[in-house]
């Protein structure tokens, strides 16, 4: 006898929005989407949850790992339709003035499996005089091994 061991993987295309709740509203809808069709596994894109540029927007929206809107409504989603849900990353509130982008693993219990932060920030100068500099709103994460694991104990 053998063992069924496939399983069919989506990975969520979308454009995140300045603000949280559009983009979560966006995100829902094509995992929702993707999991209709089959998917077991369904992978979001870098900070799924907003892409602000403006450094006091960023902070006036920005929640911690704990009270963030977005992961909450992802491990219950990931609950609901019983996937693993990789969430690329969200933009979270490291401190006051530091954020991180934070990748996670939810289980089909809606357990966050592992995490772990972003370490190579994107710093980049133009030719043109453009430049945009991650380094400046966010902190890197710490090199690992192995990303954080949680376990079913946690949530």
């Amino acid at each position: 006898m053998t063992a069924d061991l496939t399983f069919t993987a989506a990975i969520v295309q979308m454009r995140t929005g300045l603000l949280p709740g559009p983009s979560l509203e966006q995100g829902t809808k094509l995992i929702r989407q993707a999991a209709s069709r089959g998917a077991d596994y369904v992978l979001t894109p870098e900070v799924s949850n907003m892409m602000q540029l403006n450094r006091k927007a960023l902070f006036e929206h920005l929640a911690s790992e704990q009270d963030d809107v977005s992961l909450k409504a992802y491990r219950a989603l990931a609950a609901e339709l019983k996937i693993h849900l990789h969430v690329g990353s969200l933009a979270l509130r490291a401190s006051p003035e530091r954020a991180v982008n934070r990748s996670f693993l939810i289980g089909p219990d809606g357990l966050v499996i592992a995490s772990y932060d972003k370490i190579h920030m994107f710093d980049i100068e133009l030719p043109d005089g453009e430049s945009y500099r991650e380094s400046a709103n966010y902190q890197p994460g710490k090199p690992l091994l192995y990303p954080t694991c949680r376990g079913a104990a946690s949530g």
